[in-house]
């Protein structure tokens, strides 16, 4: 494992005034590095430390306009987005914006499951600064979409739309959450190869791959599929 350009240690710190859950997963179960997640006000966001990633919630974009933040990359949720572009301080920030139908306890969970995730595995990991230095977020998309599927969902052919979205030059992020029972590298590089047939010979961007696993006995094989967009 190289150095991270960005610093992970067991505290992921939470930014919001929103009251949280921070006990949706179980660490004994979730075969992941150690980690603590804590959460603080946005008032301490100026003095949030330059070399980690941090999440901040907030209910519309635009309350973060008048905010200093001192850490370097951020992800924000937020409801509402009604900026017509991000503010300085924002520019290296990656955005994920809450369905009509998710509240902020429900988006939490699903980027922790997408993307958290994918920095925290001891089994097949991101760098943390890889999405920040990809290609398609130095062209400004910094928007993250994410969906999940189950194992058996992906061999269907009606899965097929949810690829139409993304373009050539996009960013792909693959997440498979896998039982331990069933984890192997073959397991993922097929899986890897059905997902880039979905995607089609004119797609272009990068893709970048990440494992968990877990021994919750009832949990199916998950595959969470993001990418970057503007």
């Amino acid at each position: 494992m190289q150095n991270n350009e960005i610093s992970l240690n067991e505290n992921l710190i939470i930014y919001t005034h929103t009251t949280i859950n921070l006990n949706f997963f179980n660490p004994t179960v979730e075969h992941l590095c150690p980690l603590n997640m804590v959460q603080k006000p946005l008032s301490a966001l100026a003095y949030s430390q330059t070399d980690k990633i941090v999440i901040i919630i907030v209910d519309d974009l635009a309350e973060l306009t008048t905010i200093p933040i001192g850490c370097e990359h951020s992800i924000v949720i937020t409801a509402k987005n009604n900026l017509s572009s991000l503010p300085e301080h924002l520019s290296d920030a990656i955005i994920y914006q809450q369905t009509s139908s998710e509240n902020h306890q429900q988006a939490l969970e699903k980027v922790f499951h997408a993307l958290i995730k994918t920095y925290f595995s001891p089994e097949l990991f991101l760098e943390p600064a890889d999405l920040y230095q990809s290609d398609a977020f130095e062209k400004g998309q910094h928007r993250i979409n994410i969906h999940s599927l189950q194992e058996q969902q992906l061999m269907n052919e009606n899965v097929r739309p949810l690829f139409s979205p993304i373009e050539k030059d996009n960013t792909v992020i693959l997440n498979f959450n896998l039982h331990q029972a069933s984890f192997s590298l073959d397991k993922i590089q097929d899986l890897t190869e059905i997902i880039i047939e979905y995607l089609g010979e004119k797609f272009d961007g990068e893709i970048f791959y990440s494992c968990n696993t877990t021994s919750e006995a009832e949990q199916p094989n998950l595959i969470y599929l993001s990418y970057l967009s503007v």
